[in-house]
């Protein structure tokens, strides 16, 4: 029996969490429908999304720990840091509360428990009573007066009663009067406020305190992520230059690739200006901005920046209107943008056998690039295409034929 009560007891140590909320989280709690039932847990699951936009994908676990602590963490992913979780708990934190099975629970954001049961997260809430009740504790003792001082002076001293009272009443009739009294107490009425509606404007001032002092916290945090996204697009660009030179000085080493069969053209340099958009196209464009979600100044320049048209066609079968563009094809012309400095260059097959291309390289290095990838020049299918360089030699030809037979002319 000794033995028995002798044998020491295990004493549970408190576990302290990593962060400490302003109000006490109780536990998460959850009530069966048309039963007095409630379910109590320590753990419980949130989705990134209900607590931010940005959070999307991602999952938190809240564990209730000892002495008002909890731990705060994802599951499975590494997407934000200790200040930021902080921030979250803020928020939660400073979320409303509403009446849940006869407990008081953060309102509007769900929960679910490990097995995914929906529940409410309860927190420490004083009851609209006892905040009134602790407003009127916390009023002031009355202290006495200096002349309340002077009259227990006088008691207490070796005056005679008759001395006292002369004073006394002599002192009263000199310092009050019944106007003194009643004047005072009618303005009290309409000027003063009560302390009531005193402590309320305090709440209010401390609340609208510490709401300027997260909003300054939350600007800083937002300046501070987009020094470090310019920055480092900054890096990414010059990184971008960098592998394009090398990866165009590896090209001039390299032989060009086998012929691919296939003949190409490039035309001119097509500038905004040669393109531009009409009042009425831009209306429509902007219209379209705002039903796909677009950026107005991105999809303007998408529409009107400049670009190259390039060609291909079977070099068997130059004129035919259906060029068949195999698969190898088409990714050496995507293929074209790689190591091309601009961080958006791509190239868009806009219908077989003819492209798009935008991007940092100029005419003569995307020519070079698709001999090195195996296609061909063809004189005959520049002129297919129009080329601009043929129409000029042609013109060329023609006036020295005009010249020619002026001359013979004039000697008959």
């Amino acid at each position: 029996m000794e033995e028995t009560l002798n044998t020491e007891q295990e004493v549970k140590q408190p576990v302290i969490g990593e962060f400490k909320p302003k109000r006490k989280f109780l536990n998460f709690v959850s009530a069966v429908n048309g039963a007095r039932i409630r379910f109590i847990r320590d753990i419980a699951l949130v989705k990134g999304e209900k607590l931010s936009g940005t959070l999307e994908g991602v999952i938190f676990k809240i564990t209730i720990c000892d002495e008002g602590t909890i731990n705060f963490e994802e599951v499975d992913t590494t997407v934000t840091d200790a200040a930021q979780r902080k921030r979250l708990i803020d928020d939660i934190d400073s979320t409303d509360v509403t009446g849940y099975a006869q407990k008081f629970v953060v309102a509007g954001i769900q929960f679910t428990d490990v097995d995914g049961h929906p529940c409410y997260l309860e927190v420490e809430q004083k009851k609209p009573i006892d905040k009134l009740k602790s407003i009127f504790d916390e009023e002031p003792k009355k202290e006495l007066s200096d002349r309340g001082f002077s009259i227990l002076d006088a008691l207490f001293s070796s005056e005679s009663d008759e001395e006292l009272v002369r004073d006394f009443e002599g002192e009263s009739d000199e310092e009050i009067s019944e106007n003194d009294i009643e004047e005072p107490n009618e303005k009290l009425k309409d000027t003063t406020p009560s302390y009531m509606e005193q402590q309320f404007r305090k709440m209010n001032e401390e609340k609208v305190i510490e709401l300027k002092s997260r909003i300054e916290e939350a600007e800083k945090e937002s300046a501070r992520l987009r020094r470090e996204i310019s920055i480092n697009e900054t890096k990414l660009k010059k990184q971008t230059e960098d592998l394009g030179v090398l990866e165009t000085r590896l090209d001039s080493f390299n032989a060009n690739d086998e012929s691919t069969g296939y003949v190409f053209y490039v035309s001119e340099e097509q500038k905004p200006e040669d393109i531009g958009l009409s009042e009425e196209n831009r209306e429509m464009a902007d219209k379209i901005a705002n039903i796909v979600g677009l950026k107005k100044d991105v999809l303007f320049k998408m529409l009107t920046e400049s670009h190259y048209k390039i060609r291909v066609a079977e070099k068997s079968d130059m004129t035919s209107d259906k060029v068949k563009v195999t698969n190898d094809i088409l990714e050496k012309m995507k293929s074209l943008v790689n190591g091309d400095s601009s961080l958006e260059a791509k190239v868009t097959m806009t219908e077989p056998g003819q492209f798009e291309y935008r991007g940092s390289m100029n005419w003569h290095q995307i020519v070079g690039k698709m001999i090195r990838k195996g296609f061909e020049q063809e004189p005959e299918f520049d002129k297919i295409c129009q080329s601009n360089s043929y129409d000029s030699k042609e013109e060329v030809k023609d006036e020295k034929v005009v010249e020619v037979k002026q001359k013979k002319n004039k000697k008959i």
